[in-house]
């Protein structure tokens, strides 16, 4: 992120002519209000850019804190954007903080999916097969 404020503070650009010319592309999505980084997301009107000891807070509270539901990676990544937050490598470091966490790791292998397969039933009305009369016999209409 420390380029794209560069860039939309002072101006100034990369050495390497690839990373600028990345840099200039995508320098439509971040806007720096006062000395701060904001990037404009799809799903939310803006996102607050953070880095470094503010990352591994923001996935701790959200993984393990009171509101915490102990998600996998992906899901941890897409509630840390719901909370309004965005760093570029944002879905590797919540894919590891997931794959570090003892309890995470603890209960994963549960399976909540039966052990044998599903075993469809063939006929759509079972209960006329089986000859089973719910309403017995109807009276008799007068015509």
């Amino acid at each position: 992120m420390t380029p794209y404020q560069y860039y939309l503070a002072d101006g100034m650009l990369l050495v390497e002519p690839t990373e600028a010319r990345v840099v200039k592309r995508n320098t439509g999505r971040y806007t720096p209000v006062d000395g701060k980084l904001f990037r404009h997301g799809y799903t939310h009107p803006i996102l607050t850019c953070v880095s470094g000891d503010q990352c591994t807070r923001i996935m701790a509270k959200l993984h393990e804190g009171i509101c915490g539901s102990q998600v996998r990676g992906r899901a941890l990544s897409l509630k840390v954007i719901r909370v309004g937050y965005y760093w570029p490598t944002m879905m590797e470091d919540c894919m590891s903080y997931a794959q570090r966490c003892e309890q995470c790791q603890k209960h994963a292998d549960w399976h909540h999916a039966p052990p044998e397969e599903l075993r469809l039933i063939h006929s759509p009305w079972p209960f006329h097969t089986w000859g089973i009369d719910f309403l017995g016999r109807f009276p008799l209409a007068i015509r």
